[in-house]
């Protein structure tokens, strides 16, 4: 239970006045009354109420003729009731008040941690400085330069420009682009729409969705609201965000300023777009463009798949009576492509395989001759430690490579025979130069025992 409950629990607890003094001050009563008199009996009755109160005028004469205009009776009292039949009542219907939430189905952007340097960059119209970039061209960068997302809240999207360059992002670089805007603006973004003479691929990767504003709740009805934000977010990095919307007046005539956020700030600017999105509505550019779409194989209007049927063609066992998702990045005719080439393609690839196969046995069965092993390089030494020696061993011609062995292997010999003769000339030199030397140390033995 949240804390203003358990403080209403509390039987000492008064709640405190706030005037309309205070900066808290935000919702009245008495105003809640006032705006029911005027949707009811018009200006008279919201004079009336106004008199009878201790209240002041709080509306203007524009919002005077805005607000009953805006007012709309509650779908559920049209409908006949809840679900039983009688008059709605304050408890909770989940028929009635359950709706799914839309998935983003083309996808978003992973930016969730580390979004960048941070940085802000201000631009004004008319400009305050000459090398300054206009408005509109900074909003055209943006959505050229754009990778990963584009997305889109604004009040009213009339600029013909700006949109070709939204519609090339998702046609020619497979941009999933997202565009909330206000309901009443609606009407003229179609209108642009159908004086462009769209494609049914060049908008696949494009959903649009409108919401209205918060609104104003009464016992019968509800005074909607309308989307003042206005935004543009590219692939989670970039936001501009100020009082410019895409319209050629506000390009040209009236005066805006435009905030350019990076990094860290646009994390709130991510969450709101999510936030809105989950609140709006559909618009189905396929029907109200009067073209076919390519999401279905039949010819005429179809509408898009909701997110509980798109959740379920994910499981494999619905794959095989369901077609593409309508969520897929790669065009219908392409994918056409690509199963008929994948046909044409496996019997050349048996055939190749075939002969990859023959060829890895060939390999196999080759029979290769080893190279002979070359000998110790401490018995080369032996021979002769002389580098040039060495290096003229290495670098010999390889026809005579078994001359050179049979000639190391003579030349051990003649060292071993050249060493046993050696040998025995000492031996016999040692002989000649003592030759009584057996003799003399038996004298030297025998005087010392007679000694």
């Amino acid at each position: 239970m949240a804390d203003s409950q358990l403080i209403c629990l509390d039987d000492t607890h008064v709640n405190e006045k706030v005037t309309e003094a205070q900066a808290r001050f935000y919702y009245s009563e008495e105003q809640r009354r006032a705006l029911q008199a005027l949707v009811a009996k018009g200006e008279p009755g919201y004079r009336e109420r106004l008199q009878d109160g201790p209240l002041r005028d709080f509306l203007s004469s524009r919002e005077l003729r805005a607000l009953p205009d805006a007012w709309r009776r509650y779908e559920a009292h049209l409908e006949g009731g809840g679900a039983g039949g009688g008059d709605v009542s304050l408890a909770y219907w989940p028929e009635c008040s359950d709706t799914e939430v839309p998935p983003l189905d083309l996808g978003w952007t992973d930016k969730n941690f580390y979004r960048g340097i941070s940085r802000v960059s201000l631009f004004t119209h008319p400009r305050k400085e000459e090398n300054a970039p206009h408005l509109r061209q900074v909003i055209r960068e943006m959505i050229q330069q754009a990778h990963r997302i584009i997305a889109v809240v604004m009040d009213l999207f009339t600029d013909r420009d700006i949109f070709q360059d939204i519609v090339d992002a998702a046609y020619k670089r497979r941009i999933p682009v997202y565009i909330i805007l206000d309901e009443e603006g609606v009407k003229f973004f179609l209108e642009m729409c159908k004086c462009m003479n769209l494609s049914s691929f060049q908008i696949q990767n494009i959903r649009v969705r409108f919401v209205t504003g918060v609104g104003f709740y009464m016992p019968s009805g509800k005074i909607k609201g309308t989307l003042a934000s206005r935004f543009l977010m590219v692939d989670g990095e970039q936001v501009a965000t100020g009082s410019y919307s895409f319209t050629w007046s506000s390009s040209h005539i009236d005066r805006n300023i435009l905030l350019l956020l990076t990094g860290q700030n646009v994390e709130m600017f991510d969450i709101e777009f999510r936030e809105l999105y989950a609140i709006s509505e559909e618009v189905n550019l396929y029907k109200e463009l009067n073209i076919a779409s390519p999401f279905h194989s039949g010819a005429g209007i179809s509408e898009l798949r909701s997110s509980t049927v798109s959740r379920k063609m994910i499981n494999p066992k619905y794959g095989l009576v369901t077609g593409p998702a309508p969520g897929e990045m790669f065009w219908a005719s392409r994918q056409r492509q690509e199963s008929q080439g994948k046909l044409e393609r496996n019997e050349e690839e048996s055939e190749s395989k075939k002969r990859l196969n023959q060829f890895l046995n060939d390999l196999i069965t080759v029979e290769q001759v080893l190279p002979e092993i070359l000998p110790p390089l401490e018995n080369l030494g032996r021979v002769n430690r002389s580098p040039q020696r060495l290096l003229s061993f290495f670098h010999r011609d390889p026809k005579r490579k078994s001359k050179s062995r049979e000639s190391i292997r003579d030349t051990k010999k003649d060292e071993e025979a050249g060493s046993s003769v050696a040998n025995g000339e000492s031996n016999s030199k040692q002989g000649k130069m003592n030759p009584n030397s057996s003799t003399g140390d038996k004298t030297k033995r025998s005087a010392c025992v007679m000694s």
